[in-house]
């Protein structure tokens, strides 16, 4: 019996939404085996036209430099009819590389991406082969309206709150499914004590251990933060992972630190040093808020992306399980509070995170991605043109 092929559609503009697809195929492996084929495909880098297909290399200098006025971009488009016209207005240039998405050998797709949702429904409709679609929010709070196709056949979304945001930008309630935030599949397995994860990376076991991130990219002022905790005179070691952010990591490791540190660049390890790790400093991305909480980790968030992450802040600290405290010398003040009051602070935070968590959401989500990709049969129908589209498309010669 030929395997069911699930081609999960994503691309690197921040780590989250890959993080989300390796995830849902690990998943999809555990629980399938044999009987499923997953492709990871990167829908930017591998279809789309230049300069679109390098969107990933300039996503973090968007937020740097755009900070509000990304938020104000996001925000202003955060509507459903806004969405829909934004895509059109695309449509001719990614016409093709849509086309080219929807024709590949696969018995249905997972878009973990927005910026895919509508073009690819759009290329079915015009090939007239309408294969199974699922779209997976890899955003843990927010919503945004260009995930939010009503022609999707599934939309899979982590919280209740999402499924409410949701139905207002139209999608049907029957269509939505709660499956919790997908991580990485190590996340739901029982979580190791955490002196002997120490002792495995070469810390002190019985050491008060912070871990201290800035997403994939190592953005935010990590640098400053990290700089910061490790002078502060308190007693603490640190784990810190610069991501993608090269210079920083050979600028950090050049450092003589009075307390014992250990720095990576971007790595698979995550599970690890956060098992390892009593607090969290992090800026407020969806997939490191989730981890966190499947840790029973106390964090501090170092800082969101505006409207996109400001949720997540809201969420983590109305659960309990975190603060918000940007500079440098607030995170430092609310570490002490936090380590000299006989880790009660950090005992209740902790079981706050294990209540607000879903460590098997991953799991979740595969079960319903393959229910409706093998049960929902491929449609062949004549190619739908819309005639003021086509139009268009002629007078550009597209």
């Amino acid at each position: 019996m030929q395997p069911l092929r699930i081609m999960l559609l994503m691309a690197k503009t921040g780590g989250g939404h890959g993080a989300v697809a390796d995830a849902v195929a690990q998943a999809l492996h555990q629980l399938y085996g044999d009987t499923v084929e997953t492709t990871v495909m990167d829908g930017l880098r591998g279809f789309a036209p230049f300069p679109i297909s390098h969107l990933d290399s300039t996503y973090p200098w968007q937020i740097k430099l755009g900070g509000d006025s990304y938020g104000a971009a996001w925000r202003a488009l955060n509507e459903a009819s806004r969405a829909k016209r934004f895509m059109k207005s695309w449509w001719p240039i990614v016409r093709s590389a849509a086309l080219k998405i929807v024709e590949q050998p696969a018995d249905a797709i997972v878009s973990i991406h927005p910026l895919f949702v509508y073009p690819c429904l759009w290329a079915m409709h015009r090939t007239g082969r309408r294969l199974p679609f699922i779209t997976l929010v890899s955003d843990l709070v927010a919503v945004h309206a260009l995930w939010c196709d009503p022609e999707t056949d599934c939309l899979l979304v982590p919280t209740d709150i999402s499924r409410a945001q949701a139905i207002d930008h139209g999608v049907p309630a029957d269509k939505i499914r709660v499956t919790g935030l997908p991580i990485r599949v190590q996340f739901a397995e029982s979580i190791e004590p955490r002196p002997v994860v120490r002792a495995r990376l070469g810390l002190l076991p019985d050491q008060r251990t912070v871990l201290v991130m800035g997403g994939g990219d190592g953005m935010g002022n990590l640098g400053e933060i990290v700089r910061a905790v490790g002078y502060s005179g308190l007693d603490l070691q640190l784990l810190v992972v610069a991501g993608r952010n090269r210079k920083l990591e050979q600028q950090l490791t050049e450092i003589d630190w009075p307390v014992p540190v250990r720095i990576y660049g971007f790595t698979p390890e995550i599970p690890t040093l956060m098992n390892a790790a009593d607090v969290l400093i992090s800026k407020a991305g969806p997939t490191t808020v989730a981890e966190a909480l499947a840790c029973e980790l106390p964090t501090i968030l170092s800082g969101f992306i505006p409207s996109q992450e400001e949720e997540n802040v809201t969420y983590m600290v109305n659960a309990g399980a975190g603060v918000l405290a940007e500079a440098p010398d607030r995170i430092v003040a609310t570490l002490a509070r936090w380590l000299k009051d006989g880790g009660e602070s950090l005992a209740k935070m902790s079981a706050s995170a294990r209540a607000a968590s879903h460590p098997r959401a991953a799991f979740d989500a595969a079960e319903a991605i393959y229910t409706i990709a093998r049960e929902k049969p491929l449609i062949i129908q004549p190619p739908r043109r819309e005639p003021l589209l086509a139009a268009l498309e002629r007078f550009l010669g597209v």
